[in-house]
């Protein structure tokens, strides 16, 4: 298919713009014009999408950029994140994905995922239920997490090894914030995704999501089998059991 010289100079537009400014506005109807086009949504979706390792897409008035999994040019290494969340190895990068992972759980834990169930989730509620997951961990027969972990492919012993050198908070001792404890390490993160635009936090103490965020679970979480079957396994209780070498997921 052939496409415009004028069209191509849109599409490209609409991503340089995105570069520099990470979303466009409902301000800016030019833009929002441009890629309503069908030939422009094309060269966006046909070739920068696949060339750059980008996803491109509108939701609300807004129209947002994010890096694929392997752009390593947008994108973050794992030392960066580190850095970005004052996180000191990968296990407790890897903590910090749990801890993203058990959010949306949190918000999408009904059986209509086109929505999420709930406003905001309490730093305090999350705290308490990636808690109650370590400890099911730990209580549980080492045989028992390593069939889930295999089945899963989530390294929870690494989660609960990395969540229990978090001391546990202490309302008493208000400079623990944003120390080296179990809501400090939370807000830390939850701190990187406000500034990525993808939840805004209310005096420290409320999540919220936004359209960023949600337009990203909605699209791309639950069309990955693998990523869906996680959020809705963390989306209750857990409890292992051995049953014929598979792990049974504990009713509410």
């Amino acid at each position: 298919m052939e496409w415009h010289k004028e069209d191509v100079r849109w599409a490209f537009k609409l991503y340089m713009q995105l570069l520099q400014r990470g979303v466009i506005d409902e301000n800016d109807r030019d833009l929002h014009f441009a890629y309503n086009r069908n030939e422009v949504r094309q060269i966006i979706e046909e070739i920068i999408e696949e060339e750059a390792d980008v996803k491109i897409f509108a939701f609300g008035n807004n129209i947002y950029l994010t890096p694929g999994i392997n752009n390593r040019y947008l994108g973050y290494t794992n030392e960066e994140l580190r850095n970005e969340m004052k996180l000191k190895n990968n296990s407790e990068l890897y903590l910090a994905y749990f801890l993203i992972l058990c959010l949306l759980a949190k918000f999408y834990n009904s059986e209509d995922q086109n929505f999420a169930s709930r406003q905001f989730v309490l730093v305090r509620d999350l705290e308490e239920t990636v808690t109650d997951y370590v400890e099911a961990v730990t209580l549980s027969s080492e045989e028992a997490v390593e069939s889930f972990e295999e089945l899963y492919q989530i390294n929870l012993s690494s989660v609960a090894e990395s969540w229990q050198e978090q001391a546990a908070f202490d309302d008493q001792l208000v400079q623990l914030k944003r120390g080296k404890n179990r809501i400090g390490f939370i807000l830390r993160v939850m701190s990187f995704l406000e500034k990525e635009g993808l939840v805004q936090i209310f005096e420290e103490q409320e999540i919220r999501l936004l359209p960023k965020i949600e337009h990203l679970v909605l699209k791309y979480y639950f069309n990955s089998e693998r990523k869906e079957m996680l959020l809705n396994i963390l989306s209750k209780p857990l409890d292992f059991e051995e049953n014929k070498g598979v792990i049974i997921l504990a009713a509410d």
